[in-house]
């Protein structure tokens, strides 16, 4: 069975100094990750974690400590992850610290870790990093083991890209995540803001990350687990015991770690407020709230428990009566059976997180259910769960009067609503536990690693291995224009072909075997007058495949509808906007696009400018037929309908006869829908080339455009 390194910020087990022997570790990543099934996900797990303790033995442990000094750990994990990227990712500026030896001492650790990693991996293991802890990591092992497959999971949100470019270390966290084979968030807005944050931030340094290479994972729990744990002795004794105390009182349930992020302060403020609003549920309805103890060596954590506290006091002494306390507060761990009780006899679970990941509490509270008598979940918006869990009463914790009314509403929800809710919300735990999380996330990435580029050209004598299947075959060559047969030039009106490539062009216009079609952004005209002018009898598709042209018919096909335009008369007024602030750009209407280029433009501020852009067309356009790329030192709007890849497919399905051997090349993004294409569809053998280095769908490529001449060559003398 194949490995996978997982690494984590702790190990599953802790070494526990004063019993001497190794207890489970607590937090909810580590809780989902120790539930994984090694037999369905297909995967032996060892996991690589830092440790500040000396291990007397590492028997029965299930994985690796990494030792790292206390005071580099401390400033690490304390001092950057819990001070800097934990407030800042979960919108919580206000607490963030910045401390110019935590991030010296983060770099450390994921150097030191990375180093382990690169030690402890054979080839063909898979390396799965969680967490904002290893932000680094991933940079780190490609710079020394390109080889191996390398996911990384985010477990917290990933904040909008304006408030993650406050984060100064923003270029370096994100050009490491990048260099990732697949990155998984819990939810779309997540994975958006981290699109969004790519593209302003690092823009012409990263022009191109595509979709293939990130994903949606909403994570799970080990549901036969919980559901197992509700039917143990234990759990049926504290039960109940809780019962004989509960009597005919209603219960609300809160369990949060302490932390600002979770609306303790928010749900407390709501429960006064539905105790004025419902006077007559005083001593009929408590809230049982545990908090469990977090970062208490943080001084806004303290601050925080002292408010919670206060707040408890406060309600408890307005609203309790003698041997009625309106909040039953408990500031400790409890142990699983305990919880496991509590979240079936609850009649509500109250989750009030202002901002949060996933929040694995609410998953856990719908598997421990009785269907026959559940109770109700109020789950806030502002969790990842609420995409997942769906007959939850969603809530906006912040909105203080509409939640208690939401409370009230669950309290006096009908029976049958409830069984129908939770029963639904269970059988979709049942069949999406943690381990089919895993197994589709590691399935993707194994998918996507299998299909990445597979060689660089080692010289231009022997350029690639499946040269030799192309003898005697009918050949179909696909070929971009700017940036692949001609190099790109400021001004693109004045482009030309080289000498060696118009040579290299008549010589495939004598091969009978090779069918050679251009493919294109540019228009008709242009294309025309290059090619069927000088007596090069190629097909041509013109505006990103809006237009086919066929050496014998001699006339332009129109192959788009001739609505797909209706976008571009507001989105030429943004370029000419654009091009007045940015010296030296300029606009160009291809028909079915629109490009702006600013390779002529002062660099730093055209690629601020042009970051800035981007950002702001991928919006103006989300519910228009049309998308933002961006290439190199340009970038375009087209109609969804002009597509490379759609051409592709018309060309392919209106041959009489299928070709033996498909080639395709190309240098830019419009490319990626042909080779995705090709890849995905194609019946007969394919092989897709891009021209530069940058992150791509094809699975071959050139180091630049002046290699492409050898290339057609090559492709010439062994066909």
């Amino acid at each position: 069975m194949p490995r996978c390194l997982l690494v984590t910020n702790r190990l599953p087990l802790t070494f526990d100094e004063n019993s001497n022997e190794f207890i489970p570790s607590a937090g909810g990543l580590i809780s989902s990750l120790k539930g994984l099934n090694s037999k369905q996900v297909g995967f032996d797990f060892e996991w690589i974690a830092p440790t500040t303790q000396i291990y007397p033995y590492e028997s029965g442990l299930p994985g690796h400590p990494v030792l790292i000094p206390k005071d580099i750990y401390q400033s690490y994990y304390n001092g950057f992850c819990n001070k800097v990227l934990w407030p800042l990712f979960h919108y919580e500026r206000s607490t963030i610290a910045q401390d110019i030896s935590g991030w010296e001492n983060y770099k450390k650790v994921n150097s030191i870790i990375a180093d382990e990693i690169i030690k402890k991996a054979n080839f063909d293991d898979t390396v799965w990093i969680h967490d904002f802890h290893f932000f680094l990591i991933p940079e780190l092992l490609k710079q020394k083991r390109p080889d191996l497959k390398v996911g990384f999971f985010l477990h917290i949100p990933f904040p909008s890209s304006e408030i993650f470019r406050e984060l100064p270390q923003r270029k370096e966290i994100l050009n490491s995540l990048i260099q990732c084979d697949l990155i998984g968030f819990h939810d779309l807005s997540y994975l958006n803001h981290f699109k969004r944050s790519v593209s302003r931030i690092l823009g012409e340094e990263c022009p191109v990350v595509y979709k293939r290479n990130w994903g949606v994972y909403p994570i799970s729990i080990d549901t036969d687990h919980f559901i197992e744990l509700a039917e143990r002795d234990l759990t049926r004794q504290y039960l109940c015991s809780f019962q004989k105390t509960k009597k005919e009182m209603k219960w609300i349930l809160g369990v949060d770690r302490l932390d600002h992020i979770k609306g303790l302060l928010q749900k407390l403020y709501t429960f006064e407020s539905f105790l004025r609003k419902y006077p007559e549920q005083i001593g009929n309805v408590q809230l049982i709230q545990i908090v469990v103890p977090s970062r208490s060596d943080i001084f806004e954590y303290q601050t925080l428990k002292q408010e919670v506290e206060q707040l408890v006091s406060r309600i408890n002494g307005e609203f309790g009566t003698p041997g009625k306390m309106p909040v039953h507060y408990i500031f400790n761990h409890i142990c699983s059976a305990e919880l496991s009780a509590l979240y079936q006899i609850s009649e509500v679970m109250h989750i009030a997180s202002s901002r949060d990941g996933m929040n694995l509490v609410g998953l856990e509270y719908v598997a421990s259910q009785n269907c026959n008598h559940p109770g109700t979940l109020l789950l806030s918006e502002f969790t990842g769960a609420h995409s997942t869990l769906s007959y939850a009463i969603s809530i906006n914790p912040w909105n203080i009067d509409e939640t208690a009314e939401k409370i009230h509403d669950a309290l006096s929800r009908p029976i049958e609503i409830r069984q129908h809710e939770m029963q639904e919300m269970k059988s979709f735990l049942m069949n999406y536990t943690s381990s089919h999380w895993a197994k589709l996330f590691l399935d993707d990435l194994n998918e996507f690693t299998s299909n990445k580029r597979l060689s660089q050209v080692p010289n231009e004598e022997n350029f690639f291995p499946w040269m030799s299947e192309l003898k005697n075959k009918k050949i179909l060559l696909f070929c971009d224009f700017d940036g692949t047969l001609a190099p790109l030039h400021p001004t693109p009106a004045k482009v030309s072909l080289l000498e060696e490539t118009k040579k290299v062009l008549s010589d495939i216009t004598m091969n009978k075997k090779i069918d050679f079609v251009v493919v294109s952004g540019r228009d008709q005209n242009f294309l025309q007058d290059l090619f069927t002018k000088n007596n090069y009898h190629f097909s041509l598709a013109a505006c990103h495949g809006a237009y086919s042209y066929l050496p014998d018919s001699q006339e332009w096909e129109h192959l788009i509808p001739h609505d797909s335009t209706n976008w571009k008369e507001n989105i030429i007024e943004v370029f000419k906007l654009y091009t007045t602030r940015t010296p030296g750009s300029f606009y160009e209407d291809k028909g079915y696009a629109i490009a702006w280029h600013f390779r002529n433009s002062p660099e730093e501020f055209a690629d601020f400018v042009a970051n800035k852009l981007f950002v702001e067309l991928e919006e103006a356009l989300s519910s228009i037929p049309a998308q933002v790329t961006r290439g190199k030192k340009i970038i375009e709007v087209k109609s969804l309908h002009a597509c490379k890849g759609h051409f592709v497919q018309h060309y392919l399905e209106r041959r009489e006869y299928l070709p033996e051997v498909v080639i395709a090349i190309g240098d830019d993004t419009s490319d990626e829908d042909m080779f995705e294409y090709l890849q995905n569809n194609a019946s007969v053998k394919t092989f897709c080339i891009k021209v530069g280095e940058e992150k791509t769908n094809a699975k071959y490529s050139l180091k630049d455009q002046s290699k492409v001449d050898s290339l057609l060559l090559n492709i010439l003398m062994n066909s």
